[in-house]
């Protein structure tokens, strides 16, 4: 079985060169909006990433491209590791961005080609001198397969669209470390699985109605 094993020690050391990548941290600017203040995030982390990867012992992968799931990615210890970035706007209550990819996309990467996709969320809020700078609070550094059971949700777009329900920060200390890749495939195709009957239960009944419509000559609907 494919574990996690000593690979939580190498993403820490990934955690800690990110912290050195945004030395100001107390200092960002806010930028326009959430997507932008994002944008600016992965800019200096790619522009670091291959220095980042050096300090960590790691071989620095090729660009994602545009359909890749992850934003940077790198090798290490005979594993390839995709990364998605994500924010956290701590001022804000709702999750600043959920949104990860699509259910197939995500298995094809996990099994197909036996990647270890992570999740890393900068958690930020308004800095203490405000002045439209940004404090970063936490970066958490978490494989996508040991989160919280209770975090993954599916939404019904394509393939099954998957979003976070909550930010890693929140939920860190319930993360299941020692889970397998395979005791993820277990309970998350399940998962899967009820998503997929219910929206063909959901698409069956609206094909009923929309030929009640039709029989009843169009007159409501």
């Amino acid at each position: 079985m494919r574990k996690l094993s000593g690979h939580r020690e190498f993403l820490q050391k990934v955690e800690h060169g990110l912290w050195k990548v945004f030395d100001d941290a107390e200092a960002l600017p806010a930028r326009e909006d959430s997507r932008a203040f994002g944008a600016m995030i992965e800019s200096r982390i790619r522009s670091s990433w291959k220095s980042l990867c050096s300090e960590a012992g790691a071989k620095t992968a090729p660009d994602s491209g545009r359909r890749a799931i992850y934003d940077v990615a790198l090798e290490y210890d005979g594993k390839f590791f995709g990364f998605d970035i994500k924010t956290k706007d701590l001022d804000n209550e709702r999750y600043s961005d959920g949104g990860v990819c699509s259910v197939h996309n995500l298995l094809r990467f996990l099994a197909n080609s036996k990647g270890i996709f992570v999740v890393v969320e900068f958690s930020h809020r308004k800095a203490p001198s405000d002045r439209g700078r940004r404090r970063l609070e936490h970066i958490c550094v978490v494989p996508f397969h040991v989160l919280p059971k209770e975090t993954y949700r599916i939404e019904n777009l394509g393939t099954g669209q998957l979003r976070l329900e909550h930010g890693i920060f929140s939920i860190y200390d319930n993360i299941e470390w020692g889970r397998s890749i395979f005791d993820f495939f277990d309970f998350f195709t399940e998962k899967a699985v009820e998503h997929y009957e219910k929206v063909g239960r959901d698409a069956a009944g609206r094909a009923a109605g929309m030929k009640r419509f039709r029989e009843n000559g169009y007159i409501k609907f």
